[in-house]
């Protein structure tokens, strides 16, 4: 009985990374992504090409990324803060790197 639900519970998990193209309304393309993430990715752009919702977990929690980043960005100026719009010029590099500590060497 565990080898049949170790089985089902592999077909259930790998069902959740399938998906199907619809070609010549007889033809299907059938995919498998290796992972949520990447089936994420797939249908998400596939969706996007097709002028679609993208609606998996990823775009959710990239969208409240977003949301959450505009809303401080809101606040921010709201209190009169000044985001400058070029960031601040690269400092040059030091002309040695001695005060790094080196943990390779041993000292007694």
């Amino acid at each position: 009985a565990a080898e049949h639900y170790y089985s089902l519970t592999a077909f259930q998990e790998l069902l959740e990374l399938a998906f199907s193209i619809l070609h010549n309304s007889d033809e299907y393309l059938n995919f498998i992504a290796p992972d949520k993430h990447e089936y994420c990715i797939w249908t998400d752009g596939l969706n996007a090409l097709l002028a679609k919702e993208m609606t998996s977990e990823l775009t959710k929690s990239d969208m409240d990324t977003l949301v959450t980043m505009e809303l401080k960005l809101r606040l921010l100026d709201l209190e009169n803060i000044q985001i400058p719009d070029i960031p601040p010029p690269v400092p040059k590099e030091p002309s040695t790197y001695d005060f790094v500590y080196d943990f390779s060497q041993q000292h007694t």
